[in-house]
Formats: C-alpha cells, structure tokens, sequence
C-alpha cells in the first residue's frame, strides 16, 4: 500500500483513511494536464491523467491502495458555469493503481471547457483493517 507521508487523526471513522488531491487543467479538446506545483496540487500520489475519449479519464496512483472512499470533483470555470458539472467513477481499480471516471452532463460524457480547472479529492483506504 501506499507508503508515503500523510497526516494522521483526520477524524474519520474508517482505519487508513487518505485524501489525496490533484489539480488539473483542461486544455483543447479535453486534453488534461496534472499540476504537480503549488497548492492543492497531488504530492507525487498521482502519476498521470489521460484522456480516454470525450469526457472519460483515467488518473494513474503512484501507488496501490486498499480500496476507493469516494471521488469529488469542483470545477472552476472562470466564464460561467461548466458544460460537464457531473463526475461519476467508471472503473474502480484503486488496488492496481488506476481510477476512471466520466465527466457528463444530461448523463451525456462531455470534455469539460478549454481552460476549465479540475479540482479533484479522492479518497482512499490505506488498510486492510
């Protein structure tokens, strides 16, 4: 499991609890770029994002973990409202280091805008407990 720095008593009620944060950009045609400097950014537990096809990514973990928590996603778009507001998991596979989900609006997958910010909060199991 993951072996990497993290803040103990988050007060939460499940054993090895981890949130791990990643921030990323949208670029054309949904193309997503990881930001690995500043605040807010995933502190090396994140490896890459990819762009699957429209609106679907997968967020490769640097590391394997016991199982997925949950996934919450804000969107920043500085010209109003996004296209793709809605964020649901497609393929848990946190324990070989790979989560997907989809971006969709109207349960239609759809690239969020050119220049909208991803701020993305996964929340994993460090556990067996």
């Amino acid at each position: 499991m993951a072996n990497r720095r993290t803040y103990q008593f988050t007060g939460v009620n499940v054993a090895g609890a981890t949130r791990v944060f990643a921030k990323v950009t949208v670029g054309a045609s949904g193309a997503p770029t990881l930001i690995t400097t500043g605040v807010n950014t995933n502190n090396g537990f994140i490896a890459s994002i990819t762009r699957n096809s429209a609106g679907d990514y997968t967020l490769a973990l640097a590391d394997a973990w016991n199982a997925l928590l949950g996934l919450k996603t804000t969107t920043i778009n500085s010209t109003g409202i996004s296209a793709s507001p809605d964020v649901n998991v497609k393929t848990d596979a946190v324990t070989t280091k790979s989560l997907r989900f989809v971006c969709s609006t109207g349960g239609v997958a759809t690239d969020p805008a050119s220049g909208d910010i991803l701020l993305i909060q996964i929340i994993l199991k460090n556990s067996s407990i």
